[in-house]
């Protein structure tokens, strides 16, 4: 079907990957694309909606304030570099010229989440002005590898919740935020996919990072709901500086709001359900050569997938079939962090139809050799 895409030429795509970046992230209600346009439509002075929207977003979710901001990505420089310069402009405008004379620069980061999201965890932090102070091994780490890294040096304790890390004997969030409100060291929590958007406030974090255009399925922008409300106009006041390089227009910050005002009253309900994504699973698993399997996210988050393991039956490797399928028309993206090991995945959340589930059936259907 033609869409403002094609129109101009691009390639129509099937997303089955989930909520990324690479493919626009998320589509939006009506209602959200309805805000959107009106707020395009006027002029409004920005820093008081700054205000207005980090109070709002701050009593949707139960916290004092909040920041709005471009992306998750961009709510970690500006968290870090917020820490950095305090309610000072004179540093806010000169943060790198004076980071040589900064004492507290490290934030501490487990190594195991020392994770590249698209881009790499630590170059946000290094762009706040931070300085990463690894910790831990890559497949394990205790609080005490938190707390022997702790110095008069140390600016946060850093901590990333998401599929992208190490799961498996890692340091969970809950102890993490427990260990930094201790020591009095101001945590950062990167939760820019996760689903529940007051639980590491609750937890007593103090600045923690959404992507607005993930679970809140909004325009491209992000949040940081933020401990106090110092904390939070010192976030802001950085849009007088490295800030200005990420700002969030107008029309964002409406369309974020209207859809958190729709994702926290339940509004959101996907086009391909469960019991459709089983029904796609056993078909798919008649095919010679396909094994499926419904898996939970790798985070244990309430999100579940279909997992397809292909054999030598199929005739393609997994990394073969995730190729394959980008080069067809649609172009159909699929989960694919375990095609080396055999297998990919298939998200539903991003799907728009159960049509589209029939097509990437009809793709896998294609490729098998006994097809």
């Amino acid at each position: 079907m033609a869409n403002i895409y094609t129109q101009n030429g691009l390639q129509e795509v099937i997303n089955a990957s989930g909520r990324m970046t690479i493919l626009g992230v998320s589509t939006v209600s009506e209602a959200v694309g309805r805000a959107i346009a009106k707020a395009a439509d006027h002029y409004v002075v920005i820093e008081d909606l700054m205000k207005y929207a980090g109070k709002k977003i701050g009593s949707m979710v139960g916290a004092r304030d909040a920041c709005v901001t471009s992306s998750a990505s961009a709510g970690i420089a500006l968290s870090v570099a917020s820490l950095i310069c305090g309610d000072s402009l004179e540093k806010v405008q000169h943060l790198y010229e004076r980071l040589p004379d900064t004492k507290r620069r490290e934030v501490i980061l487990l190594k195991g989440q020392n994770v590249d999201f698209g881009a790499p965890v630590g170059e946000m932090i290094q762009i706040g002005g931070g300085k990463v102070v690894e910790v831990g091994y890559a497949n394990k780490s205790t609080l005490g590898d938190i707390r022997s890294a702790v110095s008069e040096k140390t600016l946060a304790i850093f901590f990333v919740k998401s599929h992208h890390c190490v799961q498996k004997e890692m340091v969970d969030a809950r102890s993490a935020i427990e260990l930094a409100n201790s020591l009095g060291i101001p945590c950062i929590v990167d939760a820019a996919a996760e689903e529940d958007l007051s639980l590491y406030s609750r937890l007593g974090a103090d600045f923690v990072c959404y992507s607005g255009a993930k679970a809140i399925e909004g325009p491209t922008s992000g949040l940081v709901v933020c401990k106090t409300e110092e904390l939070a106009a010192n976030m802001r006041l950085q849009y007088k500086g490295i800030g200005r390089a990420m700002k969030v227009g107008k029309e964002n910050i409406m369309g974020l709001l209207k859809a958190m005002e729709e994702y926290l009253a339940g509004e959101h309900q996907p086009a391909v359900n469960l019991d459709q994504l089983k029904e796609f699973a056993e078909k798919t698993s008649s095919i010679p050569g396909c094994r499926t399997q419904i898996v939970q996210d790798e985070a244990g988050r309430l999100i579940y997938r279909c997992k397809i393991t292909f054999g030598e039956e199929f005739g393609f490797s997994a990394e073969e079939v995730v190729e394959q399928l980008k080069k067809g028309n649609p172009a159909i993206y699929t989960r694919d962090y375990q095609a080396n090991l055999g297998s990919i995945a298939i998200d539903p959340r991003p799907l728009r139809s159960a049509q589209e589930l029939e097509t990437i059936y009809s793709s896998i259907k294609r490729l098998s050799k006994g097809d």
